[in-house]
Parts: structure tokens; C-alpha cells; sequence
């Protein structure tokens, strides 16, 4: 099921099979993916590859995601963008919601990927692992 033009509900199922909650598609991942589509466009259009999207409890503690990660709320993704380092990408990506292009509220930079996410939030959270 496409959600947006460039992503799809399939996506973003947690890697322990568990599909995505249909109760969340309209208020939580397609917010997400509209999100997505923007940093698509910021990027010239090139492909972002979804690496983690919604996770049960259990997969979050089996991956050693934080307590009250936005992953298990449904309202984040890991993502790639092809041949754009992820320091780049998140860099970029600040940038654009620091001047209101981006309605993200959570931005994580790590060393291969960047966690961004749409937490219900008055400030945005945002932090940069050392590489």
C-alpha cells in the first residue's frame, strides 16, 4: 500500500515481521512520509532507503533502541539517502527545519544513518553521535 508517492506502508513493518499498526497510517505515518518526501526533494530527488520504521517493545529492546523511542510510538525512521553521507544528510536536514522547510521534531545523526522522526514536541530534539 503506497502511503505517499516514494514510500510505502510495507517499509516501515517492524523487522520482526510485525506489520506497521493500521490504527496509526493516517495520524502518525503519513506525516512521516510526507516529511520524507520533503528531505527527498532536498536531496535532488535521490532515493532514501528506510533502514528501521515501526518496532514492537520487544524488537526495540532486542536492538537496544532507547525506552520511550518514537520507533515503537510509529512516528520515526532510520534512513539512507544513496551516496550522501548520513553527517551530511543530517546536517542538511537541520538546517531545512531550523528554516521552517522541514516539520520535523526529532533528528538523530549517526555514523552509517540518521534517525528522524515526527514526536509530538514543541522543540525539536536532535543529537550527533561521534563518528
Amino acid at each position: 500500500m503506497q502511503i505517499t508517492s516514494h514510500f510505502s506502508l510495507e517499509e516501515f513493518a517492524c523487522h520482526d515481521g510485525t506489520p506497521y499498526p493500521k490504527a496509526w497510517i493516517e495520524t502518525r505515518l503519513r506525516p512521516l512520509c510526507e516529511q520524507l518526501e520533503l528531505i527527498r526533494y532536498l536531496f535532488g530527488g535521490k532515493p532514501i532507503s528506510i533502514l528501521s520504521g515501526y518496532r514492537t517493545e520487544n524488537h526495540n529492546q532486542k536492538v537496544g533502541g532507547a525506552k520511550n523511542s518514537q520507533h515503537v510510538q510509529g512516528r520515526a525512521a532510520d534512513i539512507k539517502i544513496a551516496d550522501v553521507p548520513a553527517r551530511e544528510v543530517a546536517q542538511k536536514i537541520l538546517e531545512a527545519v531550523h528554516n521552517k522547510k522541514l516539520g520535523l521534531h526529532g533528528l538523530g545523526s549517526y555514523s552509517t544513518f540518521t534517525h528522524v522522526d515526527v514526536r509530538e514536541a514543541d522543540k525539536m530534539a536532535y543529537w550527533f553521535m561521534k563518528t
